[in-house]
């Protein structure tokens, strides 16, 4: 492996957490937050730190009802306004299906977002899941 990197892993579902134990495994350090209901990591309290990562991940959708972070495993609602806030102008930020409202709030900040959900990669690995459950409805 390259040098390790320091990762926060911010809101999401199962999926988030299961990234974040890969990457810990893998040798980076890995801090979670808005992801108290996941299983194997411990969560942060607080948002403050994540301004020294090397790159945050945000979840899939990025964006929750509302305009919110999208932490389905969050005890509490977190804005997205608070996560950017806290971070530092150059820092990258992953993120999946990044609407514009999150583009505009990266903008202001000066954060490096990259949408993973356009890459046509994840795109077409996500299609095939999706494809199976609608096969799976239709020959019921």
């Amino acid at each position: 492996m390259l040098r390790a990197k320091n990762i926060w892993v911010v809101g999401g579902d199962p999926r988030q957490a299961a990234l974040a134990e890969l990457l810990a495994d893998d040798g980076h350090s890995v801090h979670t937050y808005a992801l108290e209901r996941g299983e194997g990591m411990k969560c942060e309290p607080s948002i403050a730190g994540a301004d020294r990562a090397d790159c945050v991940v945000l979840p899939l959708p990025a964006a929750g009802p509302g305009g919110e972070l999208n932490a389905p495993l969050s005890s509490d609602r977190h804005g997205l306004e608070e996560v950017l806030d806290a971070l530092r102008p150059g820092q990258l930020v992953c993120a999946g299906m990044a609407g514009e409202g999150l583009k505009r709030m990266a903008e202001d900040r000066a954060l490096v977002l990259r949408d993973y959900f356009a890459r046509e990669e994840l795109a077409v690995l996500n299609a095939i899941p999706g494809a199976l459950a609608v096969w799976r409805r239709l020959a019921c």
